[in-house]
Formats: C-alpha cells, sequence, structure tokens
C-alpha cells in the first residue's frame, strides 16, 4: 500500500488563533452544523432533549438538499420490499456496503417518510390516491418518493419552517465552522465565525452533530452549490476523528452542459420516465452496456459518457426526451424544463447536451449505525458521513434517505446516553496567516487539477501530479477570512481523496484507475481509513450475508 498522508502544511491542528476566554461563548445542549434535511431533522429531534443551536455557513435553505430533484428512496409500493432496497444498494456499492446499516437505514425509510409526510412534506400522488413512486438507476422497480422534481425544495423548505417555528431550537445563519474544540479526547463544540463580519466565538455543546454536506467544490465541474466545501470532514480531520472512502467521488451523469459555475443537474428521474442518452450520431449507446441502459449505475453511466465524448471529440453527449411530449414534461418536470429554457433549450423539441459532474462524495467522517464518530462527542449524518450505506458507489435517491434516518438515530442515541461535559478553559495557538497569494487563484488551480486529473477516471501518473499541486498550493498563506479558510478546507479534502484514490490500486464503483482497471476483492475489498498523525489504515468490510430475492439486485 502506497505510503502518503496529507501535506505537512494541513497538519496544524487549528484553522486560526484563539482563546476563549478572550472572546464569546455559548453553551447548548445539542450543537447542529449544516442546515439541509440531515441537520434540520438533527435539530427537530433533538429539541426534545433540550436547547439545540442550529448553525449553518448560509442561509438555511442553502443546501445540496434544496437542489435534489429527484427524490428520496423508501421501499413502501405493493411490489417493493425491504430485501429488494437492501440487495438494490448492496449491488450498487459493490462489495463496500456495511449490510447491517443497510437493513437499518432501508427498514426504517418507511416510518421516515411517513414522519416528513406528518410534517407536512407533500409528495406527487398517483391516479388511485397513494404516494406515486419513480424509478432512477440502479434500483430494480419504482420506489422513489417525489416532488415533482423539486423534492429537494419542499423537503428543505417545509423542515426549515418547522425548525424556525420550534422555541427550543436557536437558528444561527451567514456562520462557518472554524473548527471542532477538543478536551481530554472530547469533541465539547466548536469555534465559528460570522461570514460579514469575521468575529469568532466559542459554541461549547453537550453533544456535536455535523451536517455539513459534501466537498463538491474540490472540482471545476460540479452541480453543488457554493457553500460546499468540505468543512465539516476538514474540521472532523483536524480534530483527530476517522475519515473513510475519501476516494470515492460520485459524478452524476447529466449535468447541463453550460457555462454556469454550479452545473444545473437534469435529474436521473427523466431518464427513468423513458429519456435516452445519444451519442454525436445521434444513436443510443447505453443498451449494449448494461441490462439498464440508460438507468445503469451512475458510475457506469459516468464513464460511457466520458468515453462516448472523447470518441466524438464533444464536451458533452445529448439527452433526448423529445418523444415524452410538451404536456408530461411541462408536469412532472417543471424545474428541468424551465432550467433548460433559461439555458436556451426546449427539452420536448431539443436535444439537450449533457456532461458528467461531481455531484456526491461518498466517503467522509467515519460513523457507526448511530452515527457517533470515533471521537467521543461528535456525530455525523448525511453526506459528510461515511456511513457504511453506500459502499463504493451511492444508489439514486439513497442521500436524503441516509440523512434523514441517520439524524433520528443519532438523537435516540443521545437520549439513550444523556451525556454530559464540564466546559473548562480552551485555548490554541498557531501561526497567524498573512495575506500572500489571492485565494481565489488557489481554489481555481485546484478545481483545475483535481478535474482534469482525480475526476471520473484516475491513474497513478494523475493522482501524483494532483498530490504535488495540492502541496504546493498548501504551502501558500492566503489570510483567515471565511473564503480563505474554506479554500484551506478545499485543499485537505482533495489531499484525501487523492491519497486515498491512489492507495486504492484497483477500480471500484465510483473509483476507477486506468492502470489498474480491474475490481480486486481478494486485496481491496477494505475501507481505507484515515487519521490526523497516522498512516492511513485497511479496514475489512462484514461479509454480505443475504440472499437477494429473484426480482432484486440489478
Amino acid at each position: 500500500m502506497a505510503d502518503v498522508s496529507p501535506p505537512q502544511a494541513l497538519d496544524a491542528r487549528y484553522l486560526v488563533s484563539f482563546d476563549t476566554d478572550r472572546m464569546p461563548v455559548e453553551r447548548t445542549g445539542v450543537l447542529v452544523i449544516g442546515s439541509g434535511i440531515a441537520g434540520l431533522t438533527a435539530a427537530l429531534h433533538a429539541s426534545r432533549l433540550g436547547k439545540v443551536t442550529l448553525v449553518t455557513k448560509s442561509e438555511v435553505a442553502d443546501t445540496n438538499t434544496w437542489y435534489a430533484q429527484g427524490g428520496i428512496a423508501g421501499a413502501i409500493g405493493e411490489a417493493d420490499s425491504v430485501e429488494l432496497h437492501l440487495a438494490d444498494t448492496l449491488v450498487v456499492g459493490q462489495g463496500l456496503c456495511d449490510p447491517a446499516v443497510v437493513r437499518a437505514v432501508v427498514t426504517e425509510a418507511a416510518d421516515a417518510l411517513a414522519e416528513l409526510e406528518e410534517l407536512g412534506v407533500r409528495f406527487d400522488r398517483a391516479e388511485g390516491g397513494g404516494v406515486a413512486l419513480a424509478r432512477e438507476g440502479g434500483h430494480s422497480l419504482p420506489r422513489v418518493l417525489h416532488s415533482g422534481d423539486a423534492t429537494g425544495a419542499e423537503v428543505q423548505n417545509t423542515l426549515s419552517g418547522v425548525v424556525r417555528g420550534t422555541p427550543d431550537i436557536k437558528l444561527v445563519e451567514d456562520t462557518f465552522l472554524v473548527d471542532l474544540l477538543t478536551e481530554e479526547g472530547r469533541c465539547v463544540g466548536a469555534i465559528v465565525m460570522d461570514r460579514g463580519s469575521h468575529a469568532t466565538m466559542a459554541l461549547l455543546a453537550d453533544a456535536v452533530v455535523l451536517a455539513t454536506g459534501g466537498s463538491g467544490q474540490v472540482y471545476r465541474v460540479t452541480t453543488n452549490p457554493l457553500v460546499a466545501t468540505g468543512d465539516g470532514v476538514a474540521a472532523a480531520w483536524r480534530a483527530g476523528a476517522e475519515i473513510a472512502d475519501m476516494e470515492f467521488v460520485q459524478f452524476h451523469p447529466t449535468a447541463l452542459d453550460s457555462e454556469a459555475t454550479v452545473k444545473f443537474l437534469i435529474t436521473e428521474a427523466l431518464r427513468g420516465e423513458g429519456a435516452y442518452l445519444l451519442d454525436c450520431a445521434y444513436e443510443r449507446f447505453m443498451p449494449g452496456i448494461h441490462p439498464l441502459a440508460e438507468l445503469a449505475p451512475r458510475d457506469i453511466v459516468s464513464r460511457e459518457i466520458e468515453k462516448v465524448m472523447h470518441r466524438c471529440g464533444r464536451p458533452n453527449v445529448w439527452l433526448d426526451a423529445r418523444h415524452l411530449g410538451a404536456g408530461f414534461l411541462a408536469e412532472r418536470f417543471p424545474t428541468v424544463t424551465e432550467g433548460c429554457r433559461e439555458a436556451g433549450y426546449d427539452v420536448s423539441r431539443d436535444l439537450v447536451p449533457v456532461a458528467p459532474a461531481a455531484h456526491y462524495l461518498v466517503g467522509g467522517v467515519r460513523v457507526d449505525a448511530d452515527g457517533r464518530s470515533s471521537l467521543p462527542g461528535l456525530y455525523a449524518s448525511g453526506e459528510c458521513s461515511a456511513s457504511g450505506l453506500h459502499g463504493a458507489n451511492r444508489l439514486a435517491s439513497n442521500s436524503l434517505l441516509e440523512g434523514l434516518v441517520f439524524s433520528r438515530r443519532i438523537v435516540r442515541a443521545l437520549e439513550g446516553e444523556r451525556e454530559r461535559v464540564r466546559a473548562h478553559r480552551l485555548s490554541a495557538t498557531v501561526s497567524d496567516a498573512f495575506e500572500g497569494t489571492d485565494p481565489r487563484v488557489v481554489r481555481a488551480r485546484l478545481q483545475e487539477a483535481m478535474s482534469l486529473s482525480v475526476a471520473v477516471t484516475r491513474s497513478a501518473g494523475s493522482l501524483g501530479a494532483a498530490r504535488t499541486l495540492v502541496a504546493g498550493l498548501a504551502s501558500s498563506s492566503f489570510g483567515a477570512s471565511p473564503y480563505a479558510l474554506e479554500t484551506r478546507n478545499l485543499l485537505l479534502n482533495a489531499a484525501l481523496i487523492s491519497d486515498g484514490a491512489l492507495i486504492r490500486e484497483e477500480s471500484r464503483g465510483t473509483h476507477f484507475r486506468s492502470d489498474h482497471p480491474q475490481r480486486d476483492d481478494e486485496r481491496w475489498r477494505v475501507h481505507l481509513v484515515a487519521r490526523r498523525g497516522e498512516p492511513t489504515r485497511q479496514e475489512g468490510v462484514p461479509a454480505h450475508e443475504y440472499v437477494p430475492p429473484a426480482a432484486g439486485g440489478v
């Protein structure tokens, strides 16, 4: 196994100098950081236990959840079952899922989804009055609940409204997570920074729940909003928590090929309703690649699109939904219809140019089935976590489900433990940052390098080049504004991603090495676990002790 670790310049325990005796300090019961489905659910459930503070970096709705178009997976249909959902998840995860975690999540899905409806989330209904279900990539049958093609916005807006109306939840917006505070081997709170004034304060808590999302802004081409800079993963790594599976970054196959900084995602549900992918000769290319054709798992579709792009010498392939009809498209996919129209395409009449874009961080803070990290007092839920649910590749629409279920499980664990900590004086000093290199230049160079070298296809040569560039950029000093600190977090996330990708000498799920193109279960059916100050280690994966039903799998 290659001996690699993040550059020494990223190894500092804290990002900024501080002394809690000389700054404002507030105490709360549970501190939740992040305001997507994972953070909002954690805050709502934790408010039953006492005071909760929910911190979010931008406005409460500026999250990956809000951008989610497709929906939430759950085995609630008459023809579906927990066993089928389990089987599909395990197949797409390609040997790296934790079967016990998968079973726990898919079993709890029905109750969790029912709770969302009770809170006011409106899912689309079928003609008979039941919940309408869509089919997406990797699923053996329709099981995705949706609200048009703006499910995330419906969930985000509903939960945000309930949180704002809950007296025991204090919502703090436009506030950046700088670092996690630790004392005697336990997480006891966080240092946060107001994004406007740059003033810092300490928030001390009995428990901290990270729900900070992914790090899509590591890449130049991404569907993630600008706030997705991997702050939670980076802060947890600096605090000493274990980080796992960072080499697995899922690329969504169909992002609109446009000049927009945040690429407009064209939901997989459109292909689920029958849209086709066409090459430069306007021929379908997926039917001969996989039995599910355009609905194959995302890693397979993304790689085939990349091959077609190279073969055709074009920056995109074509998405063809014209045969679905203008009325159906406008009613079922209003967000896609309007988004494409704004970019100059009529989805009912035009072929739409699409290409893969960085979409989802599969790895993150390593947690158990109740969301506990290896650092006592610290929990993680949603995209910032590595829970064992997704393995090497996330099944479509299991992401919102993960945040929803794990946040409920975290609060149940907290309710059972009722741990309390004593807040003492906490201080740390690191070298003061000074204004040197422009962080905008650093970020742009990082994103370009990661998009070229650590994207859908990797190799030892490309990964080595990326690591060298990251190390050079990390040695720069570029201030202590929130933007600069975000950029340093992106550098750390990039280092963890490229390090894991260099170590894993095989191809599996979202990780494809052109110099090691085969899956190697004998050597690499393992998780790669990184921890600050320690060499990356391999950890075996529990055996998949299940027999898929005859109709299951893909």
